[in-house]
């Protein structure tokens, strides 16, 4: 749950938003212009702040300028009619954390406030990283467990590259656990007492990332009023895994090679070097090779990046790994629903192996958090299933049949070759 405030001087749009945010759970206030809105802030602690652009008084860009005056991480979101997206793009700059176009979509708006709210948990891990003086902890093994023997070698492997300070690059579809693998090597590694922090390159809108991952200075751009460091300062020592790489724009590649190669950056708006001792695993997708010859990722990045590589497989093509993590995820699930879940029927564990995955293992996850739920006996039965998991063997099954019609089909037109080449033989003799 989030504290949210909404700032509209509609009262309709004021209902619709509340309405949306009050079914997702979090705790909403409403305001009805931006002195309003200012009290409350001034009063309340808020989590999220949406307001409109557009309205008497002050207005979008003037109330975001206030906010951050009373909260410096304040989370903005600014809904603004189409004409006003430039503006909006100003309000970034000073500090908002994103626009929405209206109509606003629900989705949109929601997945909007869960970015958020993982950024104000990203500040407030470093902020106790600060606060803490702690020992750190010693090496301990983290376990990626798996069935699949495929997947043991790459672990083998990663487990030895973890010791040195060298790039990796894991390529792999959604969902195939490729952040877990960048987890193990760096708790696996002599970093493993420092920071690993976690950069979705295609989460973070454009013109924050730079400033996300390297950091500004003070004045740097309009709303930049105090100094930022980004997470290659604050992962100092540690390890940066960034996820979906092949989205990261040209300008931000040259400046993540020039880290590559020299182990320094600057803050946006300041020329001063920093020195920065951060291991880098980086993680796509995307056909990166595919991209070089787009001319839309740079060749010299590729290499440096890949230096080891490991590539993991769909859930599909790890037949050993389906019914193992389904398993352990009932297990877990069980635990956190207070339910006892005694078994797996074999007709489930069937329609699992048939099924294509293409959710991967966070689909297979999310499966087993359906049928725990919603067992009511102690026994997962194929009917807790979603109906595309049960529709694969039917498609499965169809195929046999067809498959079988041919060959007797094929035997059955053999068969008659044959008697009519005999008789046309013993008719010639």
């Amino acid at each position: 749950m989030a504290k949210i405030l909404i700032v509209d001087d509609d009262n309709v749009t004021l209902s619709i938003l509340k309405q949306v945010l009050y079914k997702a759970n979090h705790d909403v206030t409403t305001a009805i212009d931006g002195e309003e809105a200012i009290q409350h802030v001034k009063s309340t602690g808020f989590d999220i702040i949406v307001t409109d652009f557009n309205m008497p008084g002050m207005n979008g860009i003037e109330l975001t300028k206030e906010i951050l005056k009373i909260n410096q991480q304040a989370i903005i979101i600014l809904i603004t009619a189409y004409i006003s997206v430039k503006a909006a793009l100003e309000s970034i700059k000073l500090g908002a954390f994103d626009y929405l176009t209206k109509p606003v979509d629900k989705e949109e708006l929601l997945l909007s406030i869960e970015r958020g709210l993982e950024r104000l948990k990203l500040l407030e891990e470093n902020s106790q990283l600060k606060k803490t003086s702690k020992p750190a902890p010693q090496k301990v093994e983290f376990k990626f467990e798996t069935k699949s023997e495929e997947v043991k070698k790459i672990l083998a492997e990663a487990a030895e590259v973890a010791m040195s300070d060298s790039t990796v690059l894991i390529t792999g579809s959604n969902g195939t656990g490729k952040e877990v693998l960048a987890e193990f090597i760096h708790k696996n590694s002599k970093r493993n007492k420092s920071t690993f922090v976690v950069v979705n390159c295609a989460a973070i809108p454009e013109q924050l990332l730079e400033s996300e991952l390297f950091g500004h200075s003070k004045g740097s751009f309009t709303g930049a009023i105090r100094d930022h460091k980004g997470y290659f300062e604050v992962a100092n020592n540690g390890t940066i895994f960034l996820d979906e790489i092949g989205d990261l724009d040209t300008p931000l590649q040259v400046k993540l090679l020039r880290v590559l190669q020299t182990k320094q950056f600057s803050r946006v708006g300041d020329p001063k070097l920093i020195t920065t001792n951060v291991r880098i695993i980086a993680a796509t997708n995307r056909n990166l090779k595919q991209l070089i010859k787009e001319g839309t990722f740079r060749e010299d990045l590729y290499y440096r990046i890949n230096v080891f590589e490991y590539h993991l497989p769909d859930l599909k093509d790890r037949q050993d790994d389906i019914i193992f993590y389904f398993e352990k995820f009932i297990k877990d699930y069980s635990a956190e629903n207070g339910k006892k879940i005694k078994e797996v029927s074999s007709e489930v564990k069937k329609h699992l192996k048939s099924y294509n995955w293409p959710g991967n293992i966070r689909e297979l996850k999310n499966i087993a958090e359906r049928a725990t739920v919603l067992c009511k006996n102690g026994i997962i039965t194929e009917d807790l299933l979603p109906e595309r998991i049960m529709e694969t063997k039917d498609e499965t099954e169809n195929e046999e049949v067809i498959s079988k019609d041919y060959e007797l089909g094929k035997q059955e037109l053999l068969k008659e070759f044959e008697r009519d080449f005999i008789k046309k033989h013993l008719k010639k003799r």
